[in-house]
């Protein structure tokens, strides 16, 4: 008998946290933040407490109040040491809303990602200046160990650090007798996976984010084709775009449609797209060299760009991408002919400085200098850097990110408003594509698989779906449901 909890993703999109249980096999699949829920307590400048662990946490019920769980230095002084009581987090993608809090995992639980997942959660990790990025390794907190005067003192860098258990997911992966077979599917992020899980007695289908229009679209129809083979008792199938009839423009459309409005351009094209969406990347990047103009990345870009290029040869690569180094601190980088090296690197942080003498380093003086040879990937913070680059009037700004949703993407796309109408580059272009399959899409994908049982996630009108399903069933928040 398969039991399922739901502990995320219920009547919202993202935030999966969902409990499978067989025998006496224990997996979660993804174990994501909820954006709506920690957005109604924590904003940026307002961010729950490292000292309180798990605590603050709990407090809102951002974290299910379970025990076997929870690394051992965020509960100290809180709860006693608890034993593992569960055997894999099984990751389909590395968006936050379905991977960050696996920082808060005991670190013997092991993470299975795909490889792709795992490089992307590094870069993550290596480039963040968040306190909440412990994916690959654990930073214990609280460690006090000897000093060289025989004093206690907090461990620090090497010290602190644990490696955890992450592993790579196979076609076939076993977890006790649970078999594991996950596929490669199109989503706006690089890695995602789709699975098919064999229990004892009864088998799940667990789609993750998926869609159809992406670069590699293909893939996703070959998950649905073996996914219908096996005739499934179970899906759990996520329903982000159920209510919408429409399909997506395609990569490829919004591609042809940025390279025309690049080529009627004759200043700077300034952009912005998701931060690791490698399609979105790749779609500005081919049309930026149709028109002879290169794309400029920043320096996190530039770091997950090296990393993904070590396990797939297809992505962009610096050089054919330029990468924007802004000055920071004291601004030593204007000036390398009178400030020696050892003092520009001090402005950099240790996994930026690689990037400092690349060949494919520019810095605003020459997107300044020569504005109609690059397209500037420029998010709401980098703004600033239209202070120092001053875009000349024949500009334009293409922004292809997903309209606001809420009060306080609102706020700041107004503020992003005011900048963009300061440097003349307003009204502008909106094009973008959803990461996710329409609603007609859902409807075929489910028609063709035919699950005893659906159960939809990742979307805020489950009761949709019974529409057109005859046997839907709709979980609520922390309910367990038998089979």
């Amino acid at each position: 008998m398969i039991k399922l909890t739901f502990y995320g993703g219920i009547g919202e999109i993202g935030g999966n946290k969902i409990l499978l249980e067989d025998k006496n096999a224990r997996i979660f699949l993804d174990f994501g933040m909820s954006f709506s829920l920690a957005g109604k307590f924590f904003s940026e400048f307002l961010q729950p407490r490292k000292c309180s662990g798990i605590g603050d946490f709990l407090e809102f019920g951002l974290l299910p109040d379970i025990k076997g769980l929870y690394r051992k230095d965020y509960l100290q002084g809180k709860r006693k040491e608890e034993k593992v009581k569960y055997d894999a987090i099984i990751l389909s993608h590395a968006h936050a809303d379905h991977s960050s809090y696996i920082h808060h995992l005991r670190r013997e639980i092991p993470i299975y990602s795909s490889l792709v997942t795992r490089q992307i959660l590094k870069a993550i990790e290596d480039t963040s200046s968040s306190g909440f990025s412990d994916f690959l390794h654990l930073k214990e907190s609280f460690k006090l160990v000897e000093g060289k005067k025989g004093t206690l003192k907090w461990a620090r860098g090497k010290e602190a650090l644990v490696e955890r258990p992450f592993k790579i997911l196979e076609e076939n992966t076993f977890i006790k007798h649970l078999k594991i077979k996950s596929f490669p599917v199109s989503h706006s992020l690089p890695g995602a996976l789709g699975f098919i899980i064999e229990g004892s007695e009864e088998s799940i289908v667990y789609t993750g984010d998926l869609r159809f229009h992406g670069y590699k679209g293909e893939l996703t129809k070959k998950f649905v084709e073996e996914a219908a083979k096996i005739k499934p008792e179970i899906m759990i199938c996520e329903g982000t775009r159920i209510g919408e009839e429409e399909t997506s423009l395609t990569e490829k459309e919004l591609k042809d449609k940025v390279s025309e409005i690049i080529k009627e351009t004759q200043g700077l094209v300034v952009v912005n797209f998701p931060v690791r969406d490698i399609d979105r990347m790749s779609s500005f990047f081919e049309a930026a060299r149709e028109n002879n103009r290169k794309l400029v990345v920043n320096t996190k870009q530039a770091y997950l760009l090296n990393l993904l290029r070590e396990v797939d040869p297809g992505v962009p690569k610096l050089g054919e991408v330029a990468v924007y180094i802004s000055r920071k601190k004291k601004g030593t980088i204007i000036n390398p002919s009178y400030y020696p090296d050892y003092l520009i690197k001090q402005d950099y942080n240790p996994w930026e400085q690689e990037f400092l003498h690349h060949p494919a380093a520019v810095t605003f003086k020459d997107i300044r200098d020569n504005p109609s040879s690059f397209v500037f990937r420029c998010d709401f913070f980098e703004l600033k850097e239209l202070i120092d680059i001053q875009p000349p009037k024949e500009s334009c700004y293409i922004r292809s990110i997903t309209e606001p949703f809420d009060e306080e993407m609102m706020i700041e796309k107004k503020r992003a408003d005011n900048w963009l109408k300061h440097f003349g580059l307003y009204p502008y272009h909106q094009i973008h594509c959803s990461g996710h399959a329409s609603g007609g899409e859902l409807r075929e994908m489910i028609k063709i698989i035919q699950p005893k049982v659906l159960i939809p996630v990742h979307t805020e009108k489950p009761h949709l779906f019974k529409n057109f399903y005859k046997n839907v069933k709709i979980a609520n928040l922390g309910e367990t449901l038998n089979f």
